[in-house]
């Protein structure tokens, strides 16, 4: 197997990777995708249905292609699972899936990637792998011996299977939000949510999405954008102490850096779901102990099932570790966008901001990708104008 030592090469063809595709054949080059999946967008096809995008519409399309005004203002998963089809319909991106990537060498000024279909030079390789690649669970003691029912958020789908049970859900997190809120108007038993460190919580509205991106994109102080989210979660929610949910101790920037992943979440009803009874908060798991979940404060409780919405990571180690271009924790790259480290000059990394609001993220990097690859040319994405829906 061969290619052109010209040809960009981009592993991950999710709404990242794709993202950067579009934008690189506008400029007239001729990327080739690599996916160890069947399917692009995989990730996305394995979500639970009732997710909702937490980006608002408008800042949420990739480059080339409106999201549809009849999805909304906040898009389901099934919305951009369609919205993506077509997109890869338009695009008709060289894709070679099932093929895996097993690392990525330098050699006499080139990139070599490795795959299980053979080796690929280049001089430009674009990491779009994702954040989210590989479920993270603490290394709890007792877990192995659990006694009751154990899993993943990401193996999570639907809540019907929950009615009737004692849930505790373990994490605050966008995810761990959505599901206890389900599972809790699905007529579960019981639904706990276990909280160590409090995030900052922040209302659903547009206003919201563009005060992220200007944070992310802006020059604002890394400081000043900690006083401000603790000020506005303060200024949202009050005093909540009295249901169990402290206020948070740090600001979204400082808890992303400390944890290696968002720190802060969009509130979809766990608020007023806490306020009102339906799911109660406990604090931080320690451990198992058979059928009991130890806690931070001392106490044991004994749920039905454990949801673990304990994040993921991006996984990169065993591929990219060799070349000093992660960094911790978390192992995401030191540089995204369209920078790259003086030590690896042409690679590229695409979706891994922190905090991440991904997919305005993309839009805005698949651009500054496809700029510095072709040295800084400006040109025209006439996809927009084209794929105008």
């Amino acid at each position: 197997m061969s290619v052109s030592s010209e040809r960009p090469i981009i592993i991950g063809a999710g709404p990242g990777g794709l993202a950067v595709a579009w934008t690189l054949k506008e400029a007239g080059l001729d990327p080739l995708l690599l996916d160890r999946e069947k399917i692009a967008c995989s990730s996305w096809h394995s979500y639970y249905p009732s997710l909702r995008m937490n980006s608002w519409r408008r800042l949420s399309s990739l480059p080339g292609m409106r999201l549809s005004a009849e999805f909304g203002p906040w898009p389901m998963r099934n919305d951009f699972l369609a919205y993506m089809k077509k997109y890869v319909e338009v695009l008709d991106p060289d894709i070679r899936y099932e093929t895996e990537v097993h690392r990525v060498d330098r050699e006499a000024g080139r990139w070599v990637v490795r795959t299980s279909g053979g080796d690929l030079p280049t001089r430009n390789v674009v990491v779009a792998t994702g954040l989210h690649r590989k479920p993270f669970v603490p290394d709890w003691p007792g877990l192995d011996e659990f006694e009751g029912e154990f899993l993943h958020a990401r193996a999570y789908t639907v809540p019907d299977s929950f009615v009737g049970k004692d849930v505790l859900v373990v994490g605050c997190g966008p995810t761990g939000i959505d599901i206890a809120v389900a599972v809790a108007h699905a007529g579960a038993s019981r639904v706990r949510m276990s909280i160590r460190n409090m995030p900052v919580l922040f209302k659903l509205s547009p206003a919201t999405s563009l005060l992220c991106q200007a944070i992310k994109h802006g020059p604002l102080p890394h400081g000043l954008v900690n006083r401000a989210s603790l000020l506005m979660h303060k200024m949202q929610w009050g005093d909540l102490s009295s249901y169990g949910l402290a206020a948070p101790k740090e600001g979204t920037m400082a808890g992303a850096a400390r944890i290696g992943h968002a720190y802060g979440a969009i509130d979809r009803g766990l608020i007023a779901a806490v306020r009102d009874g339906s799911i109660e908060v406990v604090t931080g798991v320690t451990g198992f102990d058979k059928k009991a979940v130890l806690l931070e404060d001392g106490a044991s409780i004994k749920p039905d099932v454990v949801i673990a919405s304990t994040g993921q990571r991006p996984d990169m180690e065993r591929v990219l570790g060799h070349l000093g271009v992660l960094a911790q924790p978390g192992g995401r790259p030191i540089v995204h966008g369209g920078r790259t480290a003086p030590h690896a000059p042409g690679m590229y990394f695409q979706g891994y901001r922190l905090p991440p609001g991904q997919l305005p993220d993309m839009a805005v990097d698949a651009l500054a990708i496809a700029r510095a690859v072709t040295g800084g040319r400006r040109f025209p994405l006439a996809g927009v104008r084209r794929s105008r829906r």
